[in-house]
């Protein structure tokens, strides 16, 4: 048996399936090209100023490519408030999109005008070129333009509410002619490098072949070649996008032919394969998840009947078709008569969610939803509405967890820049090698070498990382697969049945990672002979897991979704334009308080007459704390000041707690100790200098902790019949240096405190002092953060009475 997993890995970088593939992409001309001596434009003026060689257009988007914040314009785009969609609560179909955007969705920024219909160029009955067509499921060409006799140049529509995403293509040409060939030019991919450099080749299905030979999907056409080209992405001025261009030779006249990136994956095929396959079978239950945005199902199979459990899920990212086609193949070994089957059955509970994204999958995008949210990237808080079946399925683990142990998660995708398949994994321990171990070993079209195991930055919010916690006496995986090929004693594509063999390995592996805890009773054929079951045993057996050398890096990712995300600001636009300047209004007033106090506070500081550079930090510093964004705010998001608009608080007066500063202020003050005592509200400050013998600096900061609203309800508890008593009895605060404070003075007004309840505050004041810290040792060489701090988690009026004690 030969153990594939344990071969050298070759360089992603350098390898090829042909080994003459960079000499020859070198002789391709490149259209377009990128050259630093030429000025690049910007696509949107290619999209509005190329209207003459325009033959096919998807719809007008004009209305919706806006982002209402900025005023830019994405020539492939499509924003829209998704909030609106869901209120319609009713399923949105593909061929009725256009007309829903028209009549629901129009932006509150533009005057609505009656829906005209595109008048195209290939409509013409003159014209003799290819017609161009997307408008089916998973199809994205957004529009095409006739550059030469047959030469096109295309641009992929960008994800849903995102300014980009662009990797995924489907469309279909009609009106062939035999043995004509036709140079296709992709103009807008994002990605800087691709597998179409290492021997990729677009798949093409024909209709007639397929009627007279019965061949479906095939991998054709030659000249290709990805490189950067001279169009600048509308959301920066120094990037540009990317070209693919192919060329193709018909084979017949009159014909119908399909070209994408991989092997198309519906959400009606897997629809059909639930129908014929999965509910006729008496070992799986189809169950539906969710509703999606756009009111799809989100289907759920269940296999087995066991007391553990494992999840298996797929196509978080739409493009990713080869995760589908390997979980299938999954689905159909867990469902056949073998005994590696029965066991796992009546060992496990298979739950499978086969497509996370269906709403992604049908509209045509690469990456996200139709919210434009990347859902790998949301695990740790989902939105129920937004992030429906992500939501779900962690809503689904935590009911898992109540009757079963969940002990292994994997989650399928696809890799547009590698060869092979193969593992991402968390840093957590050598055992977590096995599953990789026994994959690679089993499956010619895995790597061990390509795997890694690691938690990046960028991959914190991933399912594999956030749902970790979930699995206690297990490990979470991700599962990449190629677009490609992989690497046997030569490199061999992978193709439809290639992907379905990888799902039975994974299977097997699976099994053979469980076995010695599984009873074994089954009496029909086994799928691996004796010899490899054997020789994986002693394998298992021998190897020391500490020695395996596996990737350390998964910060290779297929991609970077966050600069084509909508930043909350801009989704914030979309909102109706009346309540927004409302908002605006309120939020600005609000922000110019925040300015006047933090001027205040640094005034304060120069007083000092410290350095100038000193000074320059200490500003900084006070700066920083003051800045205004939606925590300080007192919201989860920017989205929400919108959503669940009510008084904003002061940033001054919001959250009770110790802040310490980014830079050492011991380093900086040098020699002395200051210790700065701020507490604020509304307008009104007192700043007490206080100054030891101790030749370590400290600067505290301590936030008023009553927000305005909290005020308001104090002031209506308060009773009537001590209000006149009270503000006869309030005490004005005397700093160190014995003089009043007559800021307080207009914040003890304010605060309206009762008699009753000032000695009840001043004996709780008094306790906590005796308890916790004295005003005798509180101003000691020794004194430190930690004490200052608990200072800060008292009360405001504790606070008060420390004071006064000093």
């Amino acid at each position: 048996m030969q153990f594939y997993g344990l071969l050298p890995a070759p360089n992603p970088l350098v390898q090829a399936a042909d080994p003459e593939i960079k000499q020859k992409n070198g002789q391709i001309k490149k259209k377009d090209a990128y050259d630093e001596r030429d000025s690049a434009f910007n696509m949107w003026d290619y999209f509005s100023d190329n209207k003459v060689n325009l033959i096919y257009q998807r719809y007008d988007n004009y209305p919706w490519s806006m982002i209402p914040l900025n005023n830019h314009r994405f020539a492939a785009s499509c924003f829209f408030d998704c909030k609106k969609l869901i209120a319609l609560n009713r399923e949105i179909r593909l061929t009725e999109f256009t007309t829903v955007l028209n009549k629901n969705l129009y932006p509150s920024t533009m005057k609505q005008k009656e829906q005209k219909q595109l008048i195209l160029e290939q409509d013409n009955k003159k014209y003799n070129g290819l017609k161009f067509d997307s408008n089916f499921e998973s199809g994205n060409l957004f529009t095409s333009y006739k550059v030469g006799p047959n030469e096109y140049d295309l641009m992929m529509q960008n994800d849903t509410n995102s300014k980009g995403n662009t990797q995924w293509f489907y469309f279909s040409v009609e009106n062939t002619l035999k043995n004509c060939v036709v140079t296709f030019n992709i103009i807008n991919f994002i990605k800087c490098d691709s597998l179409f450099n290492m021997g990729q080749r677009p798949v093409v299905f024909s209709t007639k072949c397929n009627r007279s030979k019965g061949i479906g999907w095939v991998k054709a056409g030659h000249n290709i070649i990805y490189f950067r080209n001279k169009f600048k992405r509308e959301n920066s001025s120094l990037k540009t996008y990317y070209t693919l261009s192919f060329s193709y030779k018909f084979e017949y006249s009159n014909d119908k032919v399909y070209f994408a990136q991989c092997y198309p994956y519906t959400h009606s095929q897997l629809n059909n394969f639930i129908e014929r396959s999965i509910r006729p079978n008496k070992f799986a239950e189809v169950k539906e998840l969710c509703k999606t945005i756009s009111k799809l199902s989100c289907p759920l199979i269940t296999i087995g009947n066991g007391k553990k459990a494992i999840l298996l899920m797929a196509r978080q990212h739409p493009g990713e078709t080869p995760g589908s086609y390997t979980i299938e193949g999954a689905i159909e070994f867990l469902i056949s008569n073998c005994m590696e089957a029965e066991v796992l059955r009546n060992h496990f509970t298979f739950y499978i969610i086969p497509m996370i994204n269906p709403d992604g999958v049908v509209f045509g995008n690469y990456r996200c939803n139709l919210y434009g949210t990347d859902l790998n990237r949301i695990w740790i808080c989902p939105h129920k509405e937004l992030h429906d079946s992500v939501w779900h399925v962690r809503e689904l683990i935590r009911q898992i967890n109540q009757i079963a142990e969940l002990s292994l998660i994997i989650d399928f995708h696809g890799h547009s820049k590698k060869f092979n398949s193969f593992y991402y994994a968390n840093s957590l321990c050598d055992e977590q090698k096995l599953l990789p171990l026994i994959s690679c070993n089993l499956s010619q079209m895995m790597n061990l070498r390509d795997c890694s195991f690691s938690i990046h930055e960028s991959k914190k919010k991933t399912a594999r990382v956030a749902l970790q916690s979930e699995v206690k006496n297990g490990f979470t995986y991700t599962l990449e697969i190629s677009f490609h090929a992989f690497r046997q004693q030569a490199y061999q594509d992978f193709t439809e049945s290639s992907y379905k063999q990888l799902g039975e390995d994974v299977s097997l592996s699976i099994f053979k990672l469980f076995e010695s805890q599984m009873v074994k009773s089954s009496k029909l054929p086994r799928t691996l002979t004796l010899q490899q079951n054997d020789e994986i045993d002693k394998l298992i057996k021998e190897c020391d897991l500490s020695q395996l050398q596996i990737g350390q890096d998964d910060s290779g990712s297929d991609s970077n979704p966050e600069e084509d995300a909508l930043q909350e600001q801009e989704l914030l636009s979309f909102v109706n334009q009346k309540k927004q300047n409302k908002i605006i209004i309120s939020t600005k007033k609000k922000f110019n308080r925040i300015d006047k106090g933090s001027q205040t506070d640094i005034q304060h500081y120069q007083n000092l007459m410290l350095d100038e550079k000193v000074l320059q930090k200490i500003e900084e510093q006070v700066k920083s704390i003051r800045r205004p964004n939606a925590e300080t705010l007192g919201f989860q998001s920017i989205y929400e000041i919108v959503t669940s608009y009510q008084d904003v608080p002061l940033q001054d007066g919001f959250q009770n707690s110790f802040q310490q500063t980014d830079i050492s202020l011991q380093q900086i003050l040098g020699k002395m100790q200051v210790y700065h005592v701020r507490v604020s509200n509304k307008n009104s400050m007192f700043q007490n200098q206080f100054t030891t013998q101790s030749s370590k600096p400290v600067v505290i900061v301590l936030k008023n902790p009553y927000s305005k609203q909290q005020l308001s309800q104090q002031q209506q508890q308060s009773m009537p019949q001590h209000q006149d008593a009270s503000i006869k009895n309030r005490r004005r605060i005397t700093s160190i240096t014995g003089r009043s404070s007559i800021e307080y003075k207009r914040l003890s007004h304010d605060r309206k405190y009762s008699i009753q309840q000032y000695h009840q505050d001043r004996n709780h004041a008094i306790s906590f002092t005796q308890q916790q810290v004295t005003p005798q040792n509180l101003l000691t060489q020794d004194a430190t953060f930690e004490k200052i701090a608990n200072i800060s988690k008292l009360k405001f009026y504790d606070k008060q009475m420390l004071k006064n004690l000093f």
